[in-house]
């Protein structure tokens, strides 16, 4: 610690203010100046794979087909409703949102919800790049067009066109049928959709390898262009010792094994819309472009519009029938996807997740105790991982932060003093009553009397809402350290002996990556994998009275286990209610 103390303290008094004064130069020319470093230290640049690494998995109410035009009517309703987004955004008619709390009635910055939409992320060696659609100048000249991903062929549908404008959602639900049939009645694909889980140096190679063929050229250009995947799965694919929410989340993040529908996906694309003739809804999002607010909007808007709209018309004539993308694939692109099958089922199979939804209370018993059931729940996290492991680790838990134009998250650190000195009071059992050798008792005294315990919650809470306001308002410490970090790279060629100090690379190695992923609709949530090998993922859905959890670590860790979390953490908010309950029994 004096060591690490000393580098800091060098850093402060020298370079630091160097550094300082390159960022507040970079602030004078830039929109934000920190979002394109973020972006490329948080996703850009990353190797791993996307699925389960990266892109969140969501889940929607599950839904009940009597035969396969059912599915298809669903399907070319979502895509309606997304068309509809489409055009609101094309005439900037978006409203503009506004801080509810913290500052407010401050505006917030609305960037995101423009880059869900034909948006793709396209695999480069060393950093990827995000292809964006051009804002229209006349959105009723706008060409619109959905893939549609059926038994592992790629359809492009065109659904908007300037000679004859929109397709109505009666002609999207044809297209969609012929598609499926066709599919069924072909032989099987080629599994291209599996280069997108691959190592992302390994995937722009095989891509490069791809382009060389015009058709397959094309086939991409399309894909990068699309509004969206329409994936329509067979049912299958579930694990039969999971309950159905846990098996319905793992085939949104990754479609349950090459043997199924991993295949069957485009993992580099921003939305993909997941329907199962089994009734099995989800999404899969590629989470560069956008953080979870903006595609929650999105893919709730359509589940509400599509639950009062009436059934699809059938078109007055067929258009013509759509044709499956072929591609041109060298004997090294059927080994690379095999290759790549082989690699996704193994990280598929070190995925531990469960869904937990815990029902002994929720979002009100939590306001009932004067507190943000955000603030709650993260310190209950905390309560959980020291009860398995004794210590915290680094928490990641994201901030928005919209309040600045291109503003995306900052880092609310709930691993502080406070929160371990009230998670370590809670773990503490009740010091046994002593006798003298005189005869009588002294009076047990309990070091951690409920009394106690509740004052340290009070102070942990204090301080991790003074945490999550300072980053909202823009005053977090994780971006500016990666802003003094990346000056520092630039302007001096090479990293400051503060950045390689062992002490900031477990600051910034996240075992409780965090989130608070809140949606309207019943029976819908969203999670992620772990991100790092020896670490837990945990989004959190607070309900009136009850909290959805989808908890992940990897089973390859020995360090982790996920049924262990999610018995602590249940154990941990039974605990918390009881320690409120004592209070408002004494009073």
């Amino acid at each position: 610690m004096e060591k690490t103390q000393e580098i800091v303290k060098k850093f402060s008094e020298n370079l630091g203010p160097r550094m300082q004064n390159v960022l507040v130069e970079r602030q004078k020319e830039m929109i934000n100046w920190v979002t394109d470093w973020w972006l490329d230290d948080m996703y850009l640049k990353v190797r791993l794979p996307v699925p389960i690494n990266s892109n969140p998995g969501m889940v929607f109410p599950r839904r009940q087909f009597a035969k396969i035009d059912e599915v298809a009517d669903l399907a070319a309703l979502y895509i309606d409703d997304l068309l509809d987004y489409k055009e609101m955004l094309d005439r900037g008619e978006l409203p503009q949102e506004r801080a509810t709390s913290r500052e407010k009635g401050q505006p917030l910055c609305m960037e995101q919800f423009y880059r869900l939409l034909g948006v793709c992320r396209i695999p480069e060696v060393g950093k990827d790049r995000l292809e964006l659609p051009d804002r229209p100048s006349d959105p009723s000249e706008c060409e619109e067009l959905v893939i549609v991903a059926c038994r592992n062929y790629f359809y492009p549908i065109p659904v908007k066109a300037a000679d004859r404008g929109r397709l109505t959602p009666g002609e999207i639900q044809a297209q969609l049928l012929h598609a499926m049939v066709d599919a069924a009645g072909a032989p099987p694909a080629p599994r291209v959709g599996l280069l997108t889980s691959m190592n992302r140096d390994q995937w722009a190679k095989a891509r490069e390898q791809l382009i060389k063929d015009e058709n397959n050229r094309t086939n991409l250009e399309l894909i990068s262009r699309a509004l969206c995947i329409m994936c329509i799965d067979e049912a299958g694919g579930d694990r039969p010792e999971l309950d159905a929410d846990t098996n319905a989340l793992l085939r949104a993040m990754h479609g349950g094994g090459t043997r199924y529908h991993s295949a069957n996906r485009w993992f580099d694309k921003t939305v993909q819309l997941i329907i199962s003739s089994d009734g099995t809804i989800g999404m899969c999002y590629e989470h560069s472009p956008a953080e979870g607010v903006a595609v929650i909007r999105l893919a709730e808007r359509a589940l509400a519009r599509a639950e009062v709209a009436d059934k699809p018309s059938p078109p007055p004539a067929l258009l013509p029938a759509p044709q499956f993308m072929k591609w041109n694939l060298t004997s090294e692109l059927h080994r690379g996807i095999e290759n790549a099958a082989r690699d996704f089922d193994r990280q598929i199979s070190d995925l531990d997740l469960k869904v937990y939804t815990y029902r002994g209370y929720g979002r009100e018993f939590m306001k009932s105790c004067r507190t943000s059931p955000d603030v709650y729940i993260q310190l209950a996290l905390q309560y959980t991982y020291y009860k398995l492991y004794g210590y915290l680790v680094s928490t990641y838990e994201s901030a928005s932060l919209r309040r600045f134009h291109h503003g995306r998250v900052d880092n609310i650190r709930s691993a502080h003093s406070a929160a371990h000195a009230w998670a370590a009071a809670m773990c503490t059992a009740d010091t046994p009553p002593q006798t003298d050798d005189d005869g009588p008792k002294k009076v047990s005294f309990n070091l951690y009397g409920e009394q106690k315990k509740l004052e340290l919650f009070e102070e942990a809470a204090r301080k991790q809402t003074a945490i999550m306001e300072a980053n909202i308002l823009g005053r977090g410490i994780d971006n500016h350290l990666l802003g003094l970090r990346e000056a520092a790279r630039e302007t001096l060629g090479e990293l400051p002996e503060m950045f390689k100090d062992p002490t900031y690379g477990r600051m910034i190695e996240f075992k409780l990556s965090t989130s608070q992923v809140a949606t309207t609709t019943d029976n819908t949530f969203m999670g992620y994998g772990a991100v790092v090998p020896d670490g837990y993922g945990c989004s959190y859905n607070p309900k009136k009275d009850s909290v959805i959890f989808c908890i992940s670590s990897f089973t390859s860790s020995s360090v982790t286990n996920t049924e262990a979390f999610r018995q602590s953490l249940g154990e941990a908010l039974d605990s918390m209610k009881l320690m409120f309950q004592n209070r408002k029994a004494e009073n």
